[in-house]
């Protein structure tokens, strides 16, 4: 019976991507995807006697697609007595030693290491934050589990536990901790693990809606970019939240834009559509402007990437389009050419299942690029945690950074796979990514782990703390119907300064005139003069910000005639002149062509807009296009 109901399961998961009742058995097996491979996560794990550690099952298909089937398939250890196993795959440590971890389903199976040390590490308690917090309804929040150990050290279980809501009519809660605001009420947050559980309440309001504001703003692209835009609501106290659901968003003209329930807007052709975002009574627009610029290739990086079994590899898309532009491409098709290397996800993050070769491909409609991507057997060593020895002031943020040293002597990023831990939370917390986030003076000990390796440094958070908040850029003025990023330092009491500051909170003093995003991204809707503020810690910082209602009359590209090395790059900005006789650096919202690609590209994503790649010798003409109103600059490669 036993093996019958292992070939049975077997066949269930090989059948998962459903198959019709009414075909024949064989027809249907033909036609569906069949399941390559398992794979068990992690690879390998280091936990202490006592102490429980998840371990769960991908099955991996012919089709390029991946299932969790952790509570399907049959567990067991090597050795019982070291660490035990249960159906969903939660081991316990017993004692000292060293076992394998054994997933099988049929005649496939997969295994990990997992090493139970001597010294007790037992999961303590779970605290869940933000503790006792209120959200808007159809907004989403981050929530966060930080589990502490009987040794005193902590580590974020974000991930890891499994998250509850008491009230899903009022808020439901992912995986992964972001929850989603249905209706006013009050719910219990919940997250559990290895019999381990914490809860907190969650208020969920239903305040005044003074205004909602869509971003971007006044944007320019090429056709067949997928582009993101957000409803922002401001409410009657001031505060401001992006909407997630609750939104009714319309392209004017679907010739020239699609737009979906969630705001991605995908350009179709060349012309200008007024995208529009309602909510009740509250409705906001901007205008979109497509150019006759067509994708013709894309670039994947990187291209020949070589990485460890067990680790990630994040792959980038790049469009290149037939004005000499480029573009950071999002939500496309990525695909793996053996799921049993390497499997890809809808972002481009690759995971290691297997050593060998796979090409990984990124598509767009009928145009892809590649990228090779080799996996090695290299066992990892040893792990060096950086900044080492660092220290901070109460009330900032600092990034961490794991980097594995391998067999063959390569090194490789692992802040993202290995497991991190801060020795004292009450100092500092640290995330999955290796943010860490100072709470109070004191000292801690910030250590990765990856299997049976780590890798740790200290930190001191210092008694330095926040005395004031300046805001740059300081009263600035822009035009109706355009955006500005705003950006909060803080000066702490020994005199130093951080732009890294924790929990920074943005508001607007009259969010009809412009309202401001939680990144910090004010949007200007009708003219006057406001305040903006950014709070943290206590201490609040103001600037002014004055809207203009001039439109945009004319361009200006600078430089307007540099000469640049072949190789090199060079950097342009567009300044737009308003009939108020305002200007304003408009170069994110600028569209960039280039008259000859084989001299110059020039790339048009936000963090490298107007940035010129120079690969031959000759002269090109970098063109700047603004809602249709124009500019360029000659540039000359020697």
């Amino acid at each position: 019976m036993k093996i019958a109901f292992c070939t049975g399961l077997l066949f269930v998961l090989a059948m998962m991507a459903g198959c019709s009742s009414g075909g024949s058995s064989q027809s249907s097996t033909s036609s569906s995807p069949t399941v390559s491979s398992i794979q068990v996560s992690p690879t390998s794990m280091s936990i202490g006697m006592g102490a429980q550690q998840q371990f769960t099952a991908t099955a991996h298909l012919s089709d390029g697609s991946t299932k969790d089937v952790t509570s399907s398939v049959q567990w067991s250890s090597s050795d019982s007595n070291i660490a035990s196993i249960a159906a969903g795959g939660i081991a316990t440590g017993s004692a000292p030693g060293t076992v394998t971890i054994t997933a099988q389903s049929g005649t496939l199976q997969s295994t990990a290491t997992l090493k139970v040390s001597a010294a007790p590490a037992n999961l303590a308690s779970i605290a869940v934050s933000p503790a006792a917090s209120s959200m808007a309804v159809n907004t989403s929040q981050q929530f966060t589990a930080t589990g502490t150990y009987s040794d005193g050290s902590t580590a974020d279980l974000t991930n890891l536990v499994a998250w509850t809501s008491s009230s899903t009519a009022t808020a439901t809660i992912a995986s992964n901790g972001v929850v989603t605001a249905v209706a006013a009420g009050t719910t219990n947050i919940s997250a559990g693990l290895a019999g381990i559980s914490q809860s907190t309440q969650l208020t969920v309001t239903a305040p005044s809606i003074a205004s909602i504001a869509v971003t971007p703003v006044g944007l320019t692209l090429a056709i067949g970019i997928n582009q993101q835009f957000f409803a922002t609501a401001t409410y009657s106290d001031g505060s401001s939240a992006d909407l997630v659901s609750g939104v009714n968003w319309n392209s004017s003209s679907a010739a020239v834009a699609t737009i979906n329930s969630s705001g991605l807007a995908v350009t179709i052709a060349a012309g200008s559509t007024t995208i529009t975002a309602t909510v009740g009574s509250f409705t906001d627009s901007t205008t979109l402007t497509v150019v006759a610029a067509h994708l013709v290739s894309i670039s994947v990086t990187p291209a020949t990437p070589s990485i460890a079994l067990g680790t990630t590899q994040q792959f980038t898309a790049v469009g290149n389009f037939d004005d000499g532009s480029t573009q950071l491409l999002q939500s496309l098709t990525w695909s793996s050419s053996s799921s049993s290397i390497a499997t890809v996800d809808s972002t481009g993050l690759a995971t290691s299942v297997g050593t060998g070769i796979a090409t990984i491909t990124a598509s767009a409609g009928s145009v892809s690029g590649t990228a090779s991507l080799t996996i090695s057997g290299a066992t990892l060593i040893s792990i060096a945690v950086t900044p080492a020895n660092s220290s901070m002031a109460v009330g900032t943020t600092k990034q961490f950074t794991a980097t594995g040293t391998f067999s063959d002597s390569s090194t490789q990023d692992v802040t993202n796979s290995a497991v991190w831990t801060s020795s004292n939370a009450a100092a500092a917390t640290i995330n999955n990514q290796g943010l860490l986030t100072s709470v109070a003076t004191g000292s801690s000990t910030i250590k990765a782990v990856f299997g049976a390796i780590s890798g740790s440094t200290g930190l001191t958070v210092s008694t330095a703390h926040l005395v004031s908040i300046s805001i740059s850029p300081a009263t600035p003025r822009i035009a109706q119907g355009t955006s500005i990023k705003f950006r909060a330092t803080g000066t702490f009491s020994d005199g130093s300064t951080a732009t890294n500051l924790s929990g920074v909170s943005w508001k607007s003093s009259k969010p009809n005139i412009a309202s401001i995003r939680g990144s910090g991204l004010a949007h200007g809707k009708k003219g006057g003069t406001i305040t903006i503020s950014a709070s943290a810690s206590g201490v609040t910082g103001t600037t002014t910000l004055t809207v203009s209602t001039g439109t945009l009359v004319s361009l200006a590209v600078t430089p307007s005639a540099p000469t640049a090395a072949v190789g090199s790059t060079q950097q342009f900005a567009a300044t737009g002149t308003f009939s108020d006789g305002s200007t304003q650096d408009i170069t994110l919202n600028s569209h960039w062509s280039s008259s000859a690609a084989t001299v110059a590209t020039i790339a048009n994503a936000p963090s490298v807009a107007g940035v010129a790649n120079c690969s031959a010798a000759g002269t090109v003409t970098i063109g700047a296009n603004s809602g249709g109103v124009t500019g360029s600059a000659v540039l000359t490669v020697q």
